[in-house]
């Protein structure tokens, strides 16, 4: 539920971040710069160290989790989306402007539409790298299956650790299929 709710949060600010960070969608380059420079900012710290401010902040528990998996989802995902924006092929978007486009027609009629299928990758990319993150910041208090995982290792019940491993495991190959299969879908 960490990770879901990060890759939501994330994606949502990312959504905002990350195209205004790429060349071909901003409106200058001190805009461009200026996201590009925060997303940068954001992937420098750690989550675990985002997780640690959050837990200070607001307990422990699954929020603080979440919100450091969000935080940090966010200089992930708007890198990896300004990216993609700026590889999708110019000629769609000069054909827009040349008829009169605006900025925006060239961005939802063109650059958009052509960089789904990459956004989709990005995407699930997070959701599977924040399952992963969302055990470890669990066993520094920030809920989740990482806690249950510590409260199991400290209490010696190898076998409750085994299980949460096996699901860690499930969970992250079954985002790999789904991501796969989106992704030939959408080809």
């Amino acid at each position: 539920q960490i990770a879901f709710a990060a890759t939501f949060l994330g994606a949502l600010i990312s959504a905002i971040v990350g195209p205004l960070s790429a060349r071909n969608v901003a409106a200058n380059g001190l805009v461009r710069n200026a996201f590009r420079g925060l997303a940068l900012v954001i992937r420098a710290v750690p989550d675990l160290v985002v997780a640690i401010v959050f837990i200070i902040a607001t307990g422990f528990g699954p929020q603080a989790g979440a919100l450091a998996l969000a935080i940090g989802g966010v200089g992930l995902l708007a890198k990896l989306i300004g990216d993609s924006l700026e590889e999708v092929p110019n000629g769609p978007e000069k054909a827009i402007a040349a008829v009169g486009g605006t900025r925006s027609q060239v961005f939802f009629g063109s650059t958009l539409p052509m960089s789904v299928p990459a956004m989709v990758s990005h995407l699930m990319y997070l959701l599977e790298q924040n399952v992963r993150s969302a055990t470890l910041l669990g066993i520094v208090g920030a809920g989740g299956i990482g806690f249950l995982l510590i409260n199991s290792l400290s209490g010696r019940h190898f076998d409750e650790v085994l299980a949460y491993l096996i699901v860690i495991i499930a969970l992250v190959l079954a985002i790999e299929t789904a991501s796969m299969l989106v992704r030939r879908a959408l080809k």
